[in-house]
């Protein structure tokens, strides 16, 4: 992929050319609405709930938020009342890699884990990625307005020295304004029915819920195989593929 390719018309346009910037190498997030019939979410709501009631007796640290995954709940959307759900997000996920330019039909989807989130005030999801999938996801049937939103977090390509990006040098006055081309964090603006997917090496967190009402999210890992492998080193193959020992 080539940018940048411009060739002057003549001399006198080459030297009034001006400097240019080119931002190379996004991180494409993906985010869009899942609809469903409001019985169906509060059903699902009131699962999440008792879920972690049944948990109460596993201790988290002060200010986290309730982890499913780590509850012995990591297979959510297995569940019955989550198959409308899980078919939506599917069709997600597929509209995010097709996006992307993949070809979707020489892949298969699987959901790896899938697990509920309850953030309660001043509660909030320590930075984290998940490297033993390929894409990850989180869908918000419950978001109260300033309950918090979700923080990507990149080490800056652009920092030429280490350090320089940091929060601290901005009082300083070493940085004269935090930009897209040399903040280490980027907060995504979450509403109720949004779900965001995204790369899963991609650390991220979650600003903290800053209301007297809970946040609920539900989010989910996926790993995606060849469905035929032949000529593909690096790709992962069809698990049918594989042999135990």
């Amino acid at each position: 992929m080539i940018i940048g390719y411009h060739k002057p018309k003549n001399y006198l346009e080459k030297i009034v050319m001006k400097p240019e910037i080119f931002d190379l190498f996004p991180l494409s997030v993906f985010k869009d609405k899942i609809l469903i019939q409001q019985k169906e979410k509060q059903e699902i709501l009131e699962y999440i709930f008792n879920m972690e009631k049944d948990t109460e007796n596993i201790n988290k640290r002060k200010n986290d938020a309730w982890l499913g995954d780590t509850r012995g709940h990591e297979f959510l959307l297995k569940h019955p009342k989550m198959k409308t759900l899980a078919r939506l997000i599917a069709e997600k996920i597929k509209a995010y890699t097709d996006m992307l330019n993949i070809d979707n039909d020489k892949l298969c989807f699987f959901y790896q884990r899938s697990w509920a989130t309850i953030t309660r005030t001043k509660e909030r999801i320590q930075p984290h990625s998940h490297d033993q999938s390929n894409i990850s996801f989180a869908y918000y049937p419950l978001k109260p307005e300033h309950s918090g939103d979700i923080r990507f977090i990149v080490q800056p390509q652009n920092e030429i020295a280490i350090g320089l990006f940091h929060q601290e040098k901005i009082k300083m006055g070493l940085l004269k304004e935090i930009n897209k081309r040399n903040t280490p964090n980027v907060d995504l603006y979450i509403e109720e029915d949004d779900i965001v997917i995204f790369p899963s090496k991609t650390k991220h967190s979650t600003i903290p819920n800053k209301t007297e009402h809970p946040r609920i999210s539900i989010s989910g890992d996926i790993c995606i195989m060849l469905k035929d492998s032949f000529g593909h080193e690096r790709l992962m193959p069809h698990y049918n593929n594989w042999q135990e020992f």
